[in-house]
């Protein structure tokens, strides 16, 4: 396709190069700005590769081709290893450097805190945060992985509701089976325990769940089963059809429990701590009740339940930038139609779920409408459907894409000279990072040989 040369003389840099980013950059570069890709891992796949479980391999394998195919435009250069905050502060990119834009695409990654006063204290030391946990699930396979490692126990406690949730409940099922039978000198494959659940393959192995002798993991939700957020009800849905897919989600709850085998409690919110020998080891639970759309606690009904560590599940939120308005947990914009964060010399946009404020896979597949059970049930591996991961995420970053450019094509361009001064500063951290321009070759340096 020939390079559209409305937004020539334009120097935009977009934060991260995942799914939402590389769209919005590669749309920038086609109608002919220079686009610089500042993305802090060696790979620009985000939440494809950090949070999206491995046993989804092709649909991994599909999307970093995408993502690949975009950010090999010859208007883009690609910077890696560089992190914003730390390697280069947002006040200087985006008032000293001289920008047309800025775009914010780096996700929401900062786990939402546990709602618990103090429990920040055991990070670590009975305490798991999701995003942490799925990294090192992705990753630990890895020879060369340096990361944060978890040894995981039977009967963990799990605090959520939501897809990502079940994600988490499902590696802890599925690791803990495939240590059980690693004890008996059998080896199994994760994705075939993924795939098949994990009765069939423990029967091939002439075995019950029974016979392993490990507890399951527990998931605790603070609302009701019809509440859980597995796949959206339309805001025009007649109350039939909206019951209905409230019925459907229980039905996808019950789906997941048979085939993974977790236990699960609803009306239930975590109202203390149970420490033992500076470690977590258990919650004190109280039951609730749903009362105008809002769950609230029930006084006098705290009870202990314990196990060997707490994972927290509840959602993930953008980072804090120093310099930008928050409002809540999510950013606070002068424009939310347009995107626009911060206007001034250099405009401030953001896209994907720095937008949104969500930062779960399923944000980026629901299409808002019954469709939303099917796409549930296809990620959760709970039927042979397998649906294109990041195509809703996509075409909402094209549609954000397009709006970021209309408003830098309507901004003043950049002087030529501006925009080799900073082509050469761009190119500098490139340097400086080891990367010499060849966006393919980086690619096939950097990937290890053993991911998965």
């Amino acid at each position: 396709m020939a390079t559209d040369s409305s937004l020539a003389r334009h120097v935009v840099a977009v934060i991260g190069g995942a799914t939402a980013g590389s769209e919005v950059a590669h749309i920038l570069a086609q109608r002919g700005a220079l686009v610089a890709v500042i993305e802090q891992n060696p790979r620009p796949y985000g939440k494809i590769e950090d949070g999206l479980p491995r046993w989804h391999v092709k649909q991994r394998k599909d999307e970093y081709e995408e993502i690949n195919s975009r950010l090999c435009h010859p208007n883009i250069e690609f910077v890696p290893l560089t992190r914003l905050g730390r390697d280069i502060k947002f006040d200087d990119l985006a008032h000293h450097w001289g920008l047309s834009a800025v775009v914010l695409a780096n996700g929401a990654w900062r786990d939402r805190p546990f709602p618990v006063e103090g429990a920040d204290q055991f990070i670590d030391r009975g305490l798991i945060y999701q995003n942490p946990l799925i990294y090192w699930f992705n990753h630990y396979p890895e020879q060369n992985y340096q990361g944060q490692r978890y040894e995981l126990a039977p009967g963990a406690i799990v605090v959520g509701g939501g897809l990502a949730s079940i994600d988490v409940v499902k590696v802890l099922q599925i690791e803990v089976t495939l240590k059980a039978l690693a004890a008996r000198n059998i080896a199994e494959d994760m994705v075939k325990l993924e795939r098949e659940g994990l009765e069939p393959v423990l029967k091939e192995h002439g075995l019950a769940w029974a016979d392993l002798g490990v507890a399951p993991c527990r998931l605790f939700y603070r609302r009701r089963v019809l509440d859980m957020p597995l796949s959206d009800i339309p805001p025009d849905a007649n109350p039939k059809r909206a019951e209905a897919l409230r019925a459907a989600r229980a039905k996808i709850l019950e789906k997941a429990q048979r085939k993974f085998l977790f236990q699960f409690q609803e009306l239930r919110a975590p109202t203390g701590l149970i420490e033992h020998g500076g470690r977590l080891v258990g919650l004190r639970l109280s039951r609730t009740e749903v009362v105008d759309g809002q769950a609230r606690i029930i006084p006098g009904t705290e009870e202990e339940v314990r196990g060997p560590f707490v994972v927290s599940s509840i959602g993930s939120i953008p980072e804090r930038i120093p310099d930008i308005p928050q409002q809540g947990e999510v950013y606070r914009f002068v424009d939310a139609k347009a995107g626009l964060l911060m206007d001034g010399q250099t405009a401030v946009f953001a896209a994907g779920n720095v937008l949104t404020g969500k930062g779960n896979i399923k944000d980026s597949l629901d299409s808002g409408t019954e469709i939303g059970t099917r796409v549930a049930e296809s990620y959760l591996g709970l039927s042979e459907e397998r649906l294109p991961l990041a195509e809703v995420e996509r075409h909402r970053a094209h549609q954000q894409g397009e709006t970021v450019a209309s408003a830098v094509a309507a901004r003043p361009p950049l002087s030529a000279e501006a925009v080799a001064r900073l082509r050469e500063r761009i190119r500098a951290i490139q340097r400086a990072r080891g990367y010499d321009g060849d966006y393919r070759a980086w690619i096939a340096k950097v990937t290890p040989a053993d991911l998965q």
